[in-house]
């Protein structure tokens, strides 16, 4: 009996190992792949975080951090560029992936050093300086009991360039960052320092935000800050063809509901055919003592992310251990400020060789599952390595000029794989005008901050307001100082004069 037992117990022993060996072994080799040799960046030079966009620059100017200082810097700055016919670009983190803040052989601001803070106790109203990262800002409001109304999935994000592309996040059932912002500052072409809001200069106030740094330089921004609050975790697992009844049922039925996000399985076999819902609910108000960083599994996590760049298994792999850890998390409790406080580093692709790429695609909520089945359709015909696709609700926008949700929308968030190389580039192009065109035969829009892929006609289709909007640009900036790659592929092209007369 005890022979027999042992022997069972080994061959049981032998039999784990076996199952564990595939998997284990895969992570190993995705560890060993996971190279840190991103070169430093050439002196001179401007990229982003697409690292497809090295530019020669003629002057790259970080801003100083004291107020006054920095004012009297820009204006100079502002002066020379007038006289000197030179555009004006402005960064601060730099997560745009289509040169949005870079224009050629330019002037280019740099406002991370931008980014005093200031919180009003009694209104929840945090003033910031643009340059301040969120993972500057959630720190300072968690001292307070206060937190983020609106922002990205992660703290990397400039708060400037956030406002310049007009960012959403998963917080459930809100519209885009615009509606949480009171007031701003901004630096005009002509030197002029404004102060928009609604009430005040409120055309320019809806053309900053989500105006990519065409219209001036953001100084600082009034936001609407919530309180800190301690939710709990919960799934559903669902076919993709489900997800909107099980949204309807387990978040928009749900009154503690506040942040929520969906995933899709990408494995070749069950391409997109499975979903898992994630949400958190309320609990109760958050202490001051609430931890802000996860304490552990950032290195597996990243270990088992990255496997899923190596081939279909690794993706397989990838989807099996989330559901898993997805699954012994259910019921856990963590603060807002703490899910806001993830970091990029997690999953950002540290290879020269290798770069990620975003698509976002903005679908009607009635649109969802036949959106799921176009990408069914298309993603699979060409040559690209699609490691995800988060989905997020986002709710109608009307504070922006170049709004992107008209309703409510479902984000189509969507993480490519790829070689840092111009071929590459030209390679997804077609990918990206299909799904682009796809989208907009749903009644949908595409996100404008990624690669600049998308035709000029899809750009006006997607964004009916274009022309209106590069028309107010020149109405606010004649001389065109402010100016970035997007600018300069999108805005209306003169008509050359021997075209023109033939058409009279």
């Amino acid at each position: 009996m005890k022979r027999r037992f042992l022997y069972g117990f080994t061959l049981s022993g032998l039999l784990l190992g076996a199952v564990l060996l595939r998997p284990g072994a895969h992570l190993i080799q995705a560890i060993r792949h996971d190279e840190h040799n991103l070169p430093a960046a050439a002196s001179g030079y401007a990229d982003d975080v697409s690292r497809l966009n090295q530019t020669r620059m003629d002057t790259i100017v970080p801003v100083a951090a004291d107020t006054a200082q920095a004012l009297r810097q820009l204006r100079g700055l502002l002066a020379q560029a007038r006289t000197r016919h030179l555009p004006v670009s402005i960064a601060g983190a730099r997560h745009s992936m289509g040169g949005h803040t870079i224009a050629p052989g330019g002037m280019q601001v740099n406002m991370r050093p931008f980014r005093h803070m200031r919180l009003d106790i009694v209104s929840g109203t945090l003033t910031v300086g643009a340059g301040a990262l969120w993972a500057d800002i959630i720190p300072y409001l968690n001292r307070h009991g206060r937190a983020i109304s609106t922002m990205q999935s992660d703290n990397a994000f400039s708060v400037g360039g956030s406002i310049s592309v007009n960012c959403h996040g998963w917080q459930h059932n809100r519209p885009p960052i615009a509606a949480t912002v009171q007031a701003f500052r901004l630096l005009k072409a002509d030197g002029a320092v404004v102060t928009c809001s609604r009430q005040q200069n409120a055309e320019l106030f809806g053309l900053v935000l989500g105006g990519y740094g065409l219209f001036g330089i953001l100084l600082d921004v009034q936001l609407q800050t919530v309180p800190n609050e301690v939710y709990s975790y919960h799934r559903v697992p669902v076919p993709a063809a489900g997800y909107d009844a099980a949204y309807r049922r387990h978040v928009d039925q749900n009154p503690q509901a506040r942040m929520v996000y969906g995933r899709l399985n990408v494995n070749r076999e069950q391409f997109l055919e499975h979903a898992t819902l994630n949400y958190f609910a309320y609990e109760r108000p958050a202490t001051r003592q609430q931890p802000l960083t996860d304490p552990g599994f950032a290195a597996t996590k990243r270990a088992v992310f990255l496997s899923s760049k190596e081939d279909d298994y690794g993706k397989e792999l990838r989807w099996n251990a989330e559901q898993l850890f997805s699954r012994l998390m259910v019921g856990q409790e963590v603060s807002r400020n703490q899910i806001m406080n993830e970091n990029p580093e997690l999953y950002l692709n540290q290879s020269a060789g290798r770069t990620d790429i975003l698509h976002e695609y903005f679908i009607p909520r009635r649109q969802f599952y036949r959106f799921v089945q176009q990408l069914q359709r298309i993603v699979p015909r060409h040559q690209t390595n699609l490691l995800n696709v988060t989905i997020r609700n986002v709710y109608r926008d009307e504070d922006t000029f170049m709004r992107y949700a008209d309703e409510e929308m479902f984000a189509f968030v969507m993480f490519f794989d790829q070689p840092a190389t111009a071929e590459a580039d030209q390679q997804m192009q077609p990918l990206t005008q299909e799904l682009t065109a796809a989208a907009l035969q749903l009644g949908g829009t595409y996100y404008l901050p990624y690669r600049l892929h998308a035709t000029p006609a899809q750009l006006r289709t997607a964004y009916p307001m274009a022309d209106a909007f590069f028309q107010k640009k020149l109405q606010y900036d004649p001389q065109e100082v402010f100016q970035n790659y997007f600018y300069q592929r999108y805005k209306p092209q003169p008509v050359p004069a021997a075209v023109a007369q033939a058409t009279h």
